[in-house]
């Protein structure tokens, strides 16, 4: 009785990873002719998963020094979708910035993420083309304002949370400091150069999220959710998101929402409130749950 007791406990535990008798999580690769290299994503199905049904999806971005299982290993994300009908994509970017390095060509991060991607997740599970979003958190925070307003027809949301905002005018700061030397240049200063590069200001200005928001009426840009911690190490974050929120208000932008909590830069904190914008985003883009 106890063995039989122990398996049906066992059952239950397994039951939130599988949607009607398949893993709900997924591990695939495919090589990428845009980054010259193969690619890993996480692949998140919804509980139920019927391939007869098309799907709403949410690209999920990780952040600097993070990888494709970020999300799935060190937040509850799984337990949170247990009950939204929603495909959940979560790629692999290294420490790209999610752009087309300007520095280095065989480095095309956007086109990756914006085109192969999507073309190889739409090949293999039935994805509803009308109901896409993005978010991220810190270099991916970054990353979902970036690519989300350059492709504002793309996505009905656009998640941040503890984004990397101030990139790249981060190196137009930088390059005014004297003595400012990029050989000398520790921590993600080289990454950010390799992906902006340090003379374009042309190209720095089209990656900039408070020169796109003044590209498109607020009508064309899609709700964006944004939310940092009070305690948040990169005290340059929060001035610039309350900047961005202004930029918002100031051109009459009414779908946005910032929200500033107790909290440092961290997963205890992207843990809490991936719940919320995950909630808000089935609000915005009219998600059924299962």
């Amino acid at each position: 009785m106890k063995d039989h007791i122990r398996i049906a406990v066992a059952a239950l535990l397994m039951l939130p990873l599988v949607a009607f008798g398949q893993p709900r999580l997924h591990r695939l690769s495919f090589y990428s002719h845009s980054v010259h290299d193969t690619m890993h994503v996480v692949v998140l199905l919804p509980p139920h998963y019927d391939r007869a049904h098309a799907y709403p999806v949410l690209f999920l971005l990780h952040g600097y020094g993070g990888d494709q299982n970020d999300w799935t290993a060190k937040t509850n994300l799984v337990e949170y979708t247990s009950h939204i009908r929603l495909i959940i994509v979560m790629p692999e970017a290294k420490n790209s910035w999610y752009v087309n390095s300007q520095m280095d060509p065989r480095e095309k991060y956007e086109d990756y993420i914006m085109r192969e991607l999507p073309k190889f997740i739409n090949k293999r599970f039935p994805i509803d083309t009308t109901r896409e979003a993005i978010a991220g958190l810190s270099m991916g925070g970054y990353g979902a304002l970036v690519l989300g307003l350059r492709y504002p027809h793309k996505f009905q949301f656009i998640g941040d949370l503890s984004g990397a905002i101030t990139t790249p005018e981060i190196i137009d700061s930088m390059l005014d400091v004297p003595g400012f030397n990029l050989g000398t240049q520790r921590g993600i200063m080289p990454s950010i150069i390799k992906a902006f590069g340090k003379d374009d200001k042309r190209f720095r200005d089209s990656h900039n999220v408070f020169d796109l928001i003044e590209k498109d009426p607020p009508a064309t840009i899609p709700y964006i959710f944004m939310a940092a911690g009070t305690e948040d190490g990169y005290v340059e974050f929060r001035p610039a998101d309350h900047a961005f929120i202004d930029s918002l208000h100031a051109r009459g932008d009414t779908r946005y929402e910032y929200h500033e909590l107790p909290g440092q830069h961290d997963w205890k904190f992207w843990n809490k409130e991936v719940r919320p914008m995950l909630r808000r985003m089935a609000e915005i883009m009219e998600l059924r749950n299962q």
